[in-house]
């Protein structure tokens, strides 16, 4: 049975582990400081586990390829067969060598391997094709040479082979191999296939995702159109008491409604890091430190997600990103939904945001309707006597003028109103005006001169906005869409990939005592419009809870791609996919006791509500 076409099909399929195990070696060297936690020896252990998902993807993807060597039938070893092979062969596994390749880059991003997620920014992706490949051009470069290397190692056929054997040996090699086949893909024998959570089993979680390869979860993606839906509570009451949440908590407000404005300030990739005033005074941001001594800035804040695409729907709707794809690209953004724009509308504000990106980049234009925003204002809107000379040559409008075109915008606008703002240059590949470079640190990594510059973007449009009417009367919130790269030890580890900035400012107002120390996230921000504006509503969700209020210490919820993570200060609280619950202490992210249950059912309760809500849309269920 084991016949010229086995055997080389054998060592083809080989020389394809050897170069996944190449590309995890990569993998593991690119990111090599979000594993740094690891023993030497649970890393090999890691590698080693990884072939069993390599074992997987290789099956998934080259099934074809499989069945085409071993076809029952005709000679398969002639040269011109063997030539279509090989040409199946390279075809079939370029673009996931490809894939591989940009998660050596992207993983520093996302924390996480890439999933179908990544179809979602294909149109953005598109568009920034040329300078991607001119900014990362060791990745088209290295590509270009795996896949030459591939095709001038791909095992030859014999020149002269001995008889294949007759068609009935051959099919049932054939079928024997097809069950090989279905059980490599599966993963074993065991109840359930194989899954990305099967790659999480060491002490050292983070070494999961160098057990997996990027083929193995980008496929396992595909498809996937619904969440598994969690019973730990068997009734509606049940559940809001272990959420400890009144959905009619704001319903009717001690204090009549407020007319102050409201203006959100998404700054890029303003990671806790690089904020001076959340590190004894070390970062990039001179004014945005300057503005927290005046306001309330939170030391302990954190985004519900590691993409820009997944903060907008945190920041607008208190829904945290606790599933694989985004919300905005999710089988679920039709759900019911009611945006912070939308209680605002109803309350006689006019809404709008402002990103000075393409039209539909990351899809925030469509997002933000359904959170009741009435106005975009993206490239498109941008005026065209000023969009060639403003544009930064790659993603949109450099900050500096378009925040000062904000500025002038809102002016024209009848208060009161609410505006989000999304800023750009601190995006890869962190292009600055020619007038203004040498005017910042460099600092250790490429993207610490875009922060210097986009922070005085910042200042210059709060020097202008303090010039008009409305600025007075506006209540300020800044925050970043989610972290970037590090050089800081201390925010190398779970709970620093997410650590952002989150600033309260009124410029004529003082907001009280509040506790800086406090936990706090983006999904707080609808609740805390909604409380400091005194409005009446039901239609809040329980992830956020109002950072105007005293009482509490706070919290933060956000899912890593394995399991889901409850922060509080005194616990945090992790629930694996397979139900498992670890409790860490929050200073030093050390193994902890077990505390009281209260924890761990909250946290179960938050999954609950969020994947039940989504199947069922009934994300407001006291409403029925």
């Amino acid at each position: 049975m084991f016949d010229a076409s086995l055997k080389l099909l054998l060592r083809r399929l080989g020389l394809l582990l050897a170069l996944y195990m190449l590309l995890r070696i990569v993998f593991y060297a690119f990111n090599y400081h979000a594993f740094t936690e690891a023993g030497v020896g649970e890393t090999i252990l890691a590698f080693l586990h990884g072939l069993r998902f390599d074992v997987a993807a290789i099956f998934a993807v080259n099934s074809v390829f499989i069945l085409l060597s071993l076809l029952p039938a005709g000679n398969t070893l002639h040269p011109r067969y063997q030539r279509m092979l090989k040409w199946v062969f390279l075809l079939s596994n370029a673009p996931f060598i490809a894939l591989a390749l940009v998660d050596v880059e992207f993983f520093k991003f996302i924390g996480r391997r890439s999933s179908n997620e990544i179809v979602a920014i294909t149109e953005d992706i598109a568009g920034q094709l040329g300078q991607l490949i001119s900014y990362y051009w060791y990745l088209p470069l290295g590509f270009a040479l795996l896949l030459y290397g591939l095709a001038k190692v791909y095992p030859k056929a014999p020149a002269q082979p001995k008889p294949q054997p007759n068609v009935w040996v051959r099919s049932l090699r054939l079928l024997v191999v097809a069950a090989f086949v279905v059980l490599g893909i599966r993963g074993g024998l065991q109840l359930k296939p194989l899954r990305p959570s099967h790659a999480f089993v060491l002490d050292s979680a983070a070494l999961g995702h160098v057990s997996l390869n990027s083929p193995f979860t980008f496929i396992k993606g595909v498809g996937q159109t619904k969440l598994e839906e969690k019973h730990y509570f068997g009734t509606d009451e049940e559940l809001l008491a272990a959420l400890q949440f009144n959905p009619q908590q704001y319903a009717a407000p001690k204090s009549a409604p407020k007319k102050d404005n409201v203006v959100i300030i998404i700054l890029e990739s303003f990671a806790a890091e690089y904020v001076g005033a959340l590190n004894q005074g070390q970062g990039y941001t001179p004014f945005l430190d300057s503005l927290a001594a005046q306001g309330v800035l939170f030391e302990n804040a954190f985004a519900n997600g590691r993409k820009s695409i997944e903060s907008l729907p945190s920041i607008l709707a208190g829904v945290p990103s606790l599933m694989q794809d985004p919300f905005i690209t999710s089988p679920y953004q039709a759900n019911k939904l009611y945006g912070l724009g939308t209680l605002l509308q109803q309350a006689g504000y006019r809404t709008a945001m402002f990103h000075g990106a393409a039209n539909g980049s990351m899809g925030f234009s469509d997002f933000s309707r359904r959170a009741g925003v009435q106005e975009y204002y993206g490239l498109d809107e941008y005026p065209d006597e000023l969009r060639s000379r403003d544009f930064d040559g790659q993603w949109g409008i450099f900050d500096a003028p378009y925040l000062q075109y904000v500025s002038r915008k809102l002016t024209e606008f009848e208060q009161p109103f609410m505006a989000t703002l999304f800023t750009l240059s601190s995006h890869q590949p962190y292009t600055i005006p020619d007038k203004y470079k040498g005017r910042f640190p460099k600092g250790e990594l490429e993207i610490h001169e875009s922060i210097g510059y986009a922070d005085q973007a910042l200042r210059e449009f709060f020097a202008t906005a303090a010039k008009q009417p409305w600025y007075s009367n506006t209540l300020f919130i800044l925050t970043a869409d989610h972290t970037q790269k590090s050089i800081n030890p201390a925010y190398q580890n779970e709970l620093g990939h997410y650590r952002v900035p989150l600033l309260l400012f009124h410029p004529g107002k003082d907001l009280g005592n509040i506790n800086e120390e406090k936990i706090a996230q983006h999904a707080d921000i609808p609740a805390t419009v909604v409380d400091y504006l005194n409005l009446p509503t039901s239609k809040l969700l329980p992830f956020g809870h109002s950072l105007l209020d005293t009482a509490s210490t706070g919290q933060a919820i956000f899912f890593n791609g394995n399991a889901y993570l409850l922060v509080q200060p005194e616990v945090v609280t992790e629930l694996q996919a397979d139900d498992e619950v670890r409790f860490y202490t929050f200073s030093d992210l050390a193994p902890a006791p077990a505390p009281a249950p209260a924890a761990a059912q909250k946290l179960k309760a938050q999954l609950q509500y969020f994947r039940n809500g989504m199947v069922n849309n009934r994300l407001y269920f006291w409403e029925d």
